[in-house]
């Protein structure tokens, strides 16, 4: 068998689509239309819609068929390597379909016999309007037929290789259905957020309430570029690549820029930042709004973890109606920040911003002080987290870790700020690689964009499981 990849963040994006024909992992999606007898499954083409890819045909009978399905199945990845699921408990994944009708969810292993004779476990789940459904991966188990020779869910779990979502059941009308974002969450994990690595403890300068979410902790082996999971390169012409050392810290030389992707972003949390500033630099790490509709700095706004050009080092926020003004930054040493590592860290809640320097506070901003053009900005749309490191400077960057925190009293409201814009996650990369670049000097106050009708968000609901008298789990 394949190595196995272990999957151990709180939550594992098996799926996202922006093509019908590959995920955006690159795996590719594998159209099914089988029946026991020809003519009984027709299908027509995967096409993308919106941010799924839709399954369309017909089912029928006619030919005496006992069996049809129509339907997709997808890898995690585009080298079809299985996946440790073992520590999850759920599987999340948005269906919708043009009538209300019974979608078989299948995990597949990589024993081929068992494939063949469709015996690794399943779930029927009714289906109509569109949905992020949360199912309990208990409810998952092989089809009575298989008896002895069906694999439960504890043993397909530990190698998943395959995700496959069908229609079986014969219809007068086109089936139509579509598969969205495929997600496995551990039990009380926020689909929203990246894999974190494990959180480090509490320390006095980090209360217990901020659990870790999302970190990059550079560990690649030497000359390793980024994780591409974890960040979005801004490649521009004459960019560089930056590269581990194999000692923990990610290395970067200008001129560079790369974003967090967009799973991951923040309405609230903490940020810490372990690095050392290089000389004759030119270097900034900062939170950048990112709402749906592209607007021209600051009026998205921002928050500067560090933002350093030549002797001038500070961190602060910009945003409509306070631009750059200096009551809203702290100047920070230049000189000591060249010394040796050094940990910045941004706390931000809905009442103030607050920013530390190896654990002293050296800056706090209440909303209720900013302009109310400003306040809107931090109030309406997610941020990414943004590094760059600007022509000018002259020596390498050395950055050790990024951690993101979050808290829990901040989740359900972090969860409903999020919706419309996950509900567009397709477009949430480029919206923010596309956005007008931060520039030198002070802008002329732009007009604001006319306000769009946000996207409507995906209902989730945690569905209920029960045996139907043919004895096969069905979820509704």
């Amino acid at each position: 068998m394949s190595p196995v990849f272990a999957a151990d963040g709180p939550s594992m994006v098996w799926a996202e689509f922006r093509s019908a024909s590959v995920s955006t992992s690159g795996a590719p999606v594998n159209a099914i239309a089988l029946a026991e007898k020809p003519g009984d499954v027709s299908s027509e083409p995967l096409v993308l819609a919106g941010s799924a890819v839709r399954v369309a045909g017909r089912i029928a009978r006619g030919q005496g068929s006992q069996w049809s399905t129509l339907g997709l199945a997808v890898p995690a990845n585009a080298a079809n390597t299985a996946v440790n699921l073992s520590g999850y408990q759920s599987l999340r994944i948005r269906l919708a379909s043009n009538a209300a009708r019974n979608l078989r969810i299948r995990l597949k292993g990589p024993d081929v016999k068992t494939q063949k004779e469709g015996c690794y476990p399943v779930v029927f789940q009714r289906v109509a309007a569109s949905a992020e459904l949360e199912i309990p991966l208990e409810a998952f188990e092989p089809e009575p037929y298989c008896g002895p020779r069906g694999a439960s869910i504890a043993q397909t779990l530990p190698a998943v290789v395959q995700v496959e979502v069908t229609a079986n059941d014969a219809a007068d009308e086109p089936v139509i259905f579509d598969v969205g974002r495929i997600e496995f969450v551990k039990t009380g994990a926020t689909s929203h957020l990246a894999s974190a690595a494990p959180p480090p403890p509490a320390s006095a300068s980090r209360p217990a309430a901020w659990k870790l979410a999302w970190s990059d902790e550079f560990n690649a082996p030497s000359g390793a570029g980024i994780d591409e999971k974890r960040w979005l390169n801004n490649k521009v012409p004459g960019t560089t690549v930056p590269v581990h050392d194999g000692n923990g810290h990610l290395v970067l030389t200008a001129p560079f820029s790369m974003q967090m992707r967009y799973p991951a972003a923040l309405t609230h949390g903490r940020v810490e930042l372990r690095a050392k500033l290089p000389l004759s630099s030119a270097v900034r790490v900062s939170l950048r709004g990112a709402p749906l509709t592209a607007l021209n700095w600051p009026e998205e706004g921002e928050i500067t973890l560090l933002d350093n050009e030549g002797a001038d080092t500070h961190v602060g926020v910009y945003a409509p109606g306070i631009d750059e003004d200096a009551a809203y930054q702290a100047a920070l040493s230049t000189a000591q920040l060249q010394d040796g590592f050094h940990t910045i860290v941004l706390e931000w809640d809905p009442k103030q911003l607050r920013w530390q320097l190896d654990g002293a506070t050296v800056k706090t901003v209440a909303m209720a002080d900013m302009p109310p053009a400003a306040r809107e900005s931090f109030e309406h749309w997610p941020f990414l987290l943004r590094i760059e490191m600007n022509a000018g400077s002259t020596t390498p960057w050395v950055v050790d870790h990024l951690r993101v925190f979050q808290n829990d009293e901040l989740a359900a409201a972090h969860r409903a700020r999020m919706a419309p814009w996950l509900a567009a996650h397709g477009k949430g990369d480029a919206v923010l690689a596309a956005a007008a670049p931060r520039p030198a000097a002070k802008p002329a106050a732009p007009r604001r964009a006319a306000p769009t009708e946000a996207p409507a968000p995906v209902t989730r609901r945690v569905v209920t499981c029960e045996r139907n008298k043919f004895g096969l789990m069905m979820c509704y």
